[in-house]
């Protein structure tokens, strides 16, 4: 007798879904240093780097001419691409603990339309890749909407 068995569609959670998101911005952070290295290993090389960047950004502010207040402008973006991708690696740390999914899916479960969302903007990137400013206002957007939805969970 021979059975045709159906294969049942794999349903993704939202828990898998916020982790996918994690991942994409954190790889997209990180699109630039080579990927034969281990991923914590390169977000701890990225947040090396920004904390050289700012150090060498605030030695040189200086309000009296136009290359120091330069200076104090990057030192700030650095410093806030610093914090950002700190916030980033941590969460998605957090979403790592497999004993955490439930309690996490069930408090995700009230955000789930724009993880969907998001996760479906993620899958069609390349829609969004054909300048570099515009990639980098999409990641940019796409950090700002998952950190939103991570900050009503705490």
């Amino acid at each position: 007798m021979l059975r045709i068995f159906k294969e049942t569609e794999k349903t993704i959670d939202t828990y898998e879904q916020v982790g996918f998101i994690l991942k994409s911005l954190l790889t997209y952070e990180l699109k630039d240093l080579p990927v034969r290295y281990e991923f914590w290993y390169r977000i701890a090389l990225r947040q090396e780097e920004y904390r050289t960047l700012q150090t060498e950004h605030r030695a040189k502010i200086s309000m009296y001419s136009a290359v120091g207040r330069f200076h104090q402008t990057q030192y700030e973006a650095t410093k806030q691409r610093g914090a950002r991708l700190e916030r980033l690696s941590d969460i998605y740390k957090g979403f790592c603990i497999e004993e955490e999914r439930d309690n996490l899916n069930h408090r995700l479960s009230f955000y789930k339309e724009n993880i969907v969302t998001l996760c479906d903007h993620i899958q069609n990137k390349e829609l969004y890749s054909y300048c570099d400013q515009v990639q980098q206002q999409f990641w940019e957007a796409v950090n700002e909407d998952i950190l939103n939805i991570i900050a009503h969970l705490d």
